[in-house]
């Protein structure tokens, strides 16, 4: 009866043996289809993720495109289409020889604001008026865009006459009107210097220039 039983055993164990290596190959083929479902939708995520998005409502901008860099700072002067051409002129309003009182001290660098005589150009307000008409040359841009206005330039008198340190006070009027002003300004010739008492000192001015379009 032992010899019987034997044969039998063996054989169940061969059944478990059979059926746990088929679970086996069962269980790696679904681990490996599942991995290569996950691996596939990972690429296709990560595809989505690096596809480019146009913007079919904005165009690219081209690499040749300067529109951004011809944009031109003006100042407060505003164009007058209805005065592009117009010849181009300057008026000078120079303060009256007695508009400015004495003072005492001068500030720290040594410089008057107000003195018994006032800094004049040879030939007084005539001289100075003529001085404008013979050397200004109207910007080409103002004259172009019909601009108008007036540019206020401060500049000192020294006590030899000289124009020292010309510069605008207040806002720009832009289109050149500003630059065209200290230009004929730094060319100018020797002042009578401003007094104090008799004696000759460093004297502040301001000048008004309007330029205009007739």
């Amino acid at each position: 009866m032992e010899q019987n039983k034997f044969p039998v055993n063996l054989f169940s164990a061969a059944a478990v043996m059979i059926t746990l290596s088929f679970a086996a190959c069962n269980n790696n083929d679904t681990t490996t289809s599942a991995t290569t479902t996950d691996t596939s939708k990972m690429v296709t995520a990560d595809t989505a993720v690096k596809k480019p998005v146009i913007d079919s409502g904005m165009a690219a901008p081209s690499a040749t495109d300067t529109s951004a860099m011809k944009i031109k700072a003006v100042g407060t002067a505003k164009p007058n289409p209805a005065k592009k051409g117009l010849k181009g002129k300057v008026s000078i309003a120079a303060p009256a020889p007695s508009a400015m009182k004495a003072d005492a001290k001068p500030d720290a660098s040594g410089v008057y604001t107000n003195v018994d005589h006032i800094p004049a150009f040879p030939g007084g307000n005539a001289g100075l008026q003529k001085f404008f008409d013979d050397n200004v040359q109207y910007p080409t841009d103002a004259d172009n865009s019909g601009v108008e206005g007036t540019v206020m330039v401060d500049f000192t008198v020294d006590e030899n006459g000289k124009i020292v340190s010309p510069q605008i006070q207040g806002d720009r009027a832009g289109y050149g009107l500003d630059e065209e002003a200290l230009r004929v300004i730094s060319k100018m010739p020797t002042w009578v210097p401003g007094k104090v008492g008799g004696k000759s000192v460093r004297a502040r001015y301001t000048l008004p220039v309007k330029f205009s379009l007739q």
